[in-house]
C-alpha cells in the first residue's frame, strides 16, 4: 500500500478528514490470557468505526447490500504502537483517503484517551491503520461502480479538514 510509511509512527499527522467514528469499551472476549486485545481483534474496531463514519454520512451497509452492492476489504495494514488492554475504552478515528469509480481506501488511529485507562494522562496511540475496499455487484462478485449517492458522500469527506 502506497501509503503505508504514513502509518508507522504513532505521531505521524492524521490525515485531513480525520474524525472521531467511534468509542468501544475492550471486553475480556476481546484478549489474550495478559489481559491484552488479540492483535486480529483490532480489525473489528476498525470495521466499527468505518461503519459509523458511514452511518454519520447517512450510508447504512444495510442498506447498500439491499441495493446489491458490496465493499469487501481488499487490503488490509496496522502499525501497532501501544497495547489496549481490558476494560480500556478506544477511540476510533476514521478518515477517508481515496476515492475512484470502484475502489475507497480508509485510515484509522486507534486511541486511549486521557481518564479512559486508570493512570493514562495524555493520549496513547495503540494503531494506525488503512483498509482498501472495491465496491462489488453481490450477485456477481465483480467490480462496479459505486452508487451515485454513496460516492458522492464518502468523497465529499476528502474535502474537510480534520
Amino acid at each position: 500500500m502506497a501509503k503505508l510509511a504514513r502509518l508507522i509512527s504513532p505521531r505521524s499527522a492524521d490525515p485531513p478528514g480525520m474524525r472521531l467514528a467511534a468509542r468501544a469499551r475492550v471486553i475480556y472476549g476481546d484478549t489474550d490470557r495478559m489481559g491484552v486485545v488479540y492483535h486480529g481483534t483490532y480489525l473489528r474496531f476498525l470495521e466499527q468505526g468505518r461503519v459509523e463514519l458511514m452511518r454519520g454520512l447517512g450510508v447504512r451497509y444495510v442498506d447498500i447490500e439491499a441495493r446489491g452492492f458490496g465493499f469487501p476489504v481488499t487490503d488490509v495494514a496496522v502499525s501497532y504502537f501501544s497495547p489496549a488492554r481490558y476494560d480500556d475504552v478506544l477511540s476510533i478515528h476514521v478518515a477517508v483517503t481515496e476515492m475512484r469509480w470502484a475502489r475507497l481506501s480508509f485510515a484509522y488511529h486507534l486511541t486511549v484517551e486521557p481518564g479512559d485507562r486508570d493512570g493514562v494522562r495524555e493520549r496513547v496511540s495503540v494503531l494506525r491503520g488503512e483498509t482498501r475496499h472495491c465496491c462489488t455487484a453481490l450477485a456477481t462478485g465483480q467490480p462496479t461502480r459505486f452508487p451515485g449517492d454513496v460516492h458522492e458522500r464518502l468523497a465529499a469527506l476528502l474535502e474537510l479538514p480534520s
